[in-house]
């Protein structure tokens, strides 16, 4: 990973990680991943997302889904939360730890529950933003 989470705030092409995921929270109806992809990406079909996917959307739906794995499983952040001193490899390997513990953890609760959840990561992503 080559940014922190403070400096892909500061991309003025970046989505902000703590206004996406508090934007999902709105579409918790949807599952925690097209939520996400929808208040990050603007959509949830794959024709739309591959039009306007940049790198640093990619790096922040990484790191959306590592703040709300660690929420629920603190292993996924076993090494902190994510900054720049984590490589490509150890990152994309958490991200997938992520998704793995968020798909689980949404199938034995509720809409609401997702919609906090969110929430609470969006707290998170912004203290990590600085802001």
């Amino acid at each position: 990973m080559s940014m922190s989470v403070t400096e892909l705030a500061e991309l003025p092409t970046a989505p902000t990680i703590s206004r996406g995921l508090r934007e999902a929270a709105s579409y918790a109806d949807q599952g925690p991943f097209r939520a996400l992809r929808r208040a990050l990406l603007g959509t949830t079909t794959f024709e739309d997302f591959i039009a306007v996917i940049t790198p640093e959307h990619a790096i922040a739906e990484g790191v959306a889904l590592i703040v709300l794995g660690g929420l629920i499983n603190p292993e996924v952040t076993d090494r902190g939360w994510p900054d720049s001193s984590w490589d490509a490899g150890y990152a994309a390997e958490r991200v997938g730890h992520a998704h793995q513990i968020i798909g689980r953890w949404a199938d034995s609760h509720t809409e609401q529950q997702l919609a906090h959840l969110f929430e609470a990561a969006a707290d998170r992503a912004r203290t990590l933003e600085g802001r």
